[in-house]
């Protein structure tokens, strides 16, 4: 089968195409035709060594984390239910592949009927990050929040699902994707592309910070802007608050089973939506990662198997 390697940390140009072995059928083994994989930025910080320090890798690797497709084969230790079903999940040690051999049952999630596979997919490393922000800073219908990369994978999902929450919801975003972010429910949506010392000034005060980029200088511009704050980054691991009554914490934990349950029924309910800007070939990895990284986003990219 093929898959998309990491041969060196040269960066996104250094992705190869290459056929690899499927592995054999374990008893814990989930055998999972792919259909879909996330394009984050997870792959291509990884792809230039910029995440060595908190993800340290052996050379050469399969890329991708978060995948959708349909399973295929059992183990004689799963259930044989899940043959045919249509499944989204993890794989720690890369799924841009052609097949999963998926061997941790809590990380496999059957995808409801009203939810198509491509839409379920975004909930990895996107809507997961989102709730897992929320819940670390303890929102509340009383906050206001500032988002920064409101227009993203994570960003998209994390307006939907604070203003769920009733929390009032400052949004950044470049300046074509304004109406877009708007639209996603953002309450005021300040334009980074232009003077934003100025549009803080004029804003409403925000309470708490949730950061997908992972930009030091918009982050101590933030900090400069306002008074109390309580910082949260799912981006950068590092930050120090230039005023007294703030404070800074890196996090990437889990939501659990019941979270990814949740935000399912979230889709299928229709109380969020998902937001899918592009869908690519899996030999055109090179492509997205350019676009995902280097142009204005509007949700999340997909490779299709």
């Amino acid at each position: 089968m093929q898959g998309i390697i990491q041969q060196n940390y040269q960066g996104i140009e250094a992705l190869q195409i290459k056929s690899i072995e499927e592995g054999p059928l374990t008893p814990l083994s989930v055998m999972i035709q792919n259909k879909f994989v996330l394009v984050l930025p997870y792959d291509w910080q990884t792809e230039s060594g910029a995440l060595t320090e908190i993800r340290p890798v052996q050379l050469p690797i399969v890329i991708g984390y978060g995948f959708g497709g349909i399973v295929e084969q059992v183990g004689r230790l799963r259930h044989s239910s899940l043959i045919g079903q249509r499944v989204i999940g993890m794989q720690p040690n890369g799924s841009a592949q052609e097949v999963i051999n998926n061997k941790i049952p809590p990380l496999l999630f059957k995808v409801p009927d009203q939810v198509t596979l491509a839409d379920a997919t975004t909930l990895i490393g996107g809507a997961d990050a989102a709730l897992h922000a929320i819940k670390v800073l303890e929102v509340k219908s009383t906050d206001t929040v500032l988002v920064t990369g409101a227009s993203g994978g994570v960003g998209t999902y994390l307006i939907q699902l604070l203003k769920l929450a009733g929390t009032t919801v400052i949004a950044l975003a470049s300046a074509e994707n304004q109406t877009f972010v708007r639209q996603l429910g953002a309450d005021s949506v300040l334009n980074y592309e232009a003077d934003l010392a100025a549009q803080f000034s004029n804003s409403r005060q925000p309470n708490k910070v949730i950061d997908t980029v992972g930009q030091q200088a918009l982050l101590q511009l933030i900090s400069a802007s306002y008074g109390s704050l309580r910082i949260l980054s799912l981006s950068t691991t590092h930050f120090l608050p230039t005023k007294p009554g703030q404070d800074f914490r890196f996090s990437n934990g889990s939501i659990g089973i019941g979270g990814y349950q949740h935000l399912l029924q979230l889709l299928a309910t229709k109380q969020i939506k998902a937001y899918i800007q592009a869908t690519y070939s899996f030999e055109a990895v090179k492509k997205a990662q350019m676009i995902a990284k280097n142009e204005h986003s509007q949700g999340r990219i997909l490779l299709t198997f």
